[in-house]
């Protein structure tokens, strides 16, 4: 028979083994991402224009496994190549400008570095008209893409929720690209910034957005949501050190069809290596 004592002390071993459990990583809560976590090399941009091997070696060296190209004629696509394979990195997309004359040339390109995705990284119509025409521009660079054994993605900021008519640019977006052509990077920052709730989107456009740019936004900040922030201020900070519930965003990211996360810091009040290593060591032990 157990008694009192027995199972008072039986009870106290078993709070403190879980306890313990919790303090070196056992806790029962899966992790937010178990995946590989990505950095969006703009973060770390003037360091990668200086020495992009170098910067390649550190982003590694902290724990990134996967990153996200910019500039990419800056420097020839074979030692590109030949420095992510020497930092043990995979480069799954590349950013790029609104699809005209020149795509092809990108896919090329995109096709040398074995990329994923390419992704145009910004855009502004300012009409019903204009955002649908940027539409049949998406759909055509998401045929030539597929075609190359690529997929082709579209990276929000702003100035997609501005209303335009009874619309926005970026539901207009949504409904008149085809979902098998053009895939969508979520900007958490951005989204929020908008006024727009990060996960009402994954629920209205379930399985759209195979990228996430994961990116914190600081404490205290005003927004307009219809103005990007001033060039001197920095509303940006580390991931985990903001007032975004990443908790509730990983949750949901399987609805949303999320394959790979960026972390991206537009502007850093510290160095952007040590703002880079913040948000990874947040990310790696975020548990939901």
């Amino acid at each position: 028979m157990l008694t009192r004592r027995a199972f008072l002390r039986r009870a106290s071993a078993l709070g403190l083994a879980w306890t313990a459990g919790r303090s070196f990583g056992y806790a029962a809560e899966p992790l937010a991402w178990p995946g590989p976590i990505g950095l969006q090399i703009y973060t770390v941009r003037a360091e990668y224009a200086r020495d992009p091997a170098r910067t390649l070696d550190q982003v590694a060296a902290i724990g990134y496994r996967e990153v996200e190209l910019i500039n990419l004629n800056a420097f020839p696509a074979r030692q590109l190549a030949a420095d992510l394979r020497h930092a043990g990195l995979r480069a799954i997309g590349g950013h790029f400008g609104v699809p005209g004359k020149d795509w092809p040339r990108n896919i090329e390109l995109a096709r040398q570095l074995g990329l994923q995705y390419t992704i145009c990284s910004f855009s502004m119509a300012n009409s019903v008209d204009g955002w649908r025409r940027l539409a049949d521009r998406f759909n055509e660079a998401g045929r030539a893409c597929r075609a190359a054994g690529l997929t082709f993605g579209y990276h929000n900021h702003i100035q997609e929720f501005r209303p335009v008519g009874n619309t926005t640019g970026y539901e207009i977006l949504m409904a008149n690209t085809d979902p098998a052509l053009v895939k969508f990077e979520m900007d958490v920052f951005w989204v929020t910034y908008a006024g727009q709730d990060p996960v009402a989107l994954f629920h209205r456009y379930a399985g759209r957005y195979p990228l996430l740019h994961i990116k914190d936004m600081k404490k205290g900040l005003q927004v307009n949501p219809r103005q990007f922030p001033a060039a001197n201020v920095n509303p940006f900070a580390p991931v985990g050190q903001g007032k975004i519930d990443w908790r509730r965003v990983f949750a949901h990211v399987k609805e949303a069809g999320t394959r790979h996360i960026f972390v991206e810091q537009d502007r850093c009040d510290e160095p952007p290596m040590n703002a880079a290593a913040i948000s990874y060591r947040y990310l790696r032990a975020l548990r939901l």
